[in-house]
Formats: C-alpha cells, structure tokens, sequence
C-alpha cells in the first residue's frame, strides 16, 4: 500500500491524465470532488470507507452525499471497487490498470496487510476468461485471522 511520496507523486502525475481520459470517456461530469476523489485515492491506494475519505483535508467539508455519489458513480464506470472486508462498511479503493491487491485482516483490530503472494491470480482471471468465453472476469480474495499486534497479548496469557 502506498502513500505519496517523491517517486509516488511522478506515479500520481503519470496516472492522473488517464484517469481524466477514463472520466471523460464514461461521460462523467469533472467536478471538484470527483478530482479531489481521485487524487487523494491515487495518492494513497488503501481501501478507505466513506467516512474516512470524507475526513481527508482536501475533501473536508464537502457534502458527504456528494461523495458517496461520486464514489457510486466512480464504481458504476469500473474506476473503484468495493471491498467488504469483513466489516459492515464498505470500502473503496481506486483502481489500477494490472493491480488488484488482496488483503489480509485481522478480525480483532481490523488492520490490512497486502498479500503479494496472490499476484498469480491476474493469471488464473486471463486464463478463466480465456477458457469461458467471459469477459471484464475479477476476483475477490480475503483471507482473515489475528495480526501479530493482537496476537502478543494472547500469547502472552497463554504463557502465564
């Protein structure tokens, strides 16, 4: 998961002028939010709720409504997916052309983790495609257990 940094914000920078291409292609209306929108979840590719994109500095104080029918309107054009990831909000998350990250949660804490091990699945999608005569094929991949942080205090007791 990346956060912008120096090379991140060339990445951004390379990224951004498709992005717009890809708004204008599926008639979207360049708004301020949806830019804001786009550039913060570029900026910064974790999954984020509705609640934490509307706390980013550049989006505080717009209308949370606005947002939400952005993100929807971002999800509709297949430019942001939505995760569960095991809670009851959901999560968006900016998507990139030949990246899908899965993740790992912790069901006590909720914290994420990537899982690169998963890459392979690009593949097996190319080759389900490939094999059904299917197209626009995706997974979704979550695996879920106790992360190291909240797992100390557990063993910890269970040494006591």
């Amino acid at each position: 998961m990346s956060e912008a940094g120096p090379s991140a914000e060339s990445e951004i920078e390379a990224l951004l002028p498709g992005l717009l291409d890809r708004v204008r292609a599926e008639g979207l209306r360049r708004s301020p939010t949806l830019i804001a929108l786009l550039l913060e979840m570029a900026r910064d590719d974790r999954p984020r709720t509705l609640a934490s994109l509307a706390e980013i500095p550049t989006l505080a104080g717009r209308d949370p409504v606005t947002i939400y029918r952005v993100i929807m309107k971002l999800e509709g054009a297949g430019m942001v997916r939505r995760l569960s990831l095991g809670s009851r909000a959901h999560h968006f998350q900016l998507i990139r052309p030949g990246r899908q990250p899965d993740y790992l949660i912790c069901t006590d804490c909720g914290s994420l983790q990537e899982i690169t091990e998963a890459a392979f699945l690009v593949r097996v999608e190319e080759d389900v495609a490939a094999r059904s005569g299917w197209s626009s094929v995706r997974h979704e991949l979550e695996f879920f257990g106790v992360c190291p942080n909240c797992a100390e205090p557990e063993s910890a007791l269970a040494a006591s």
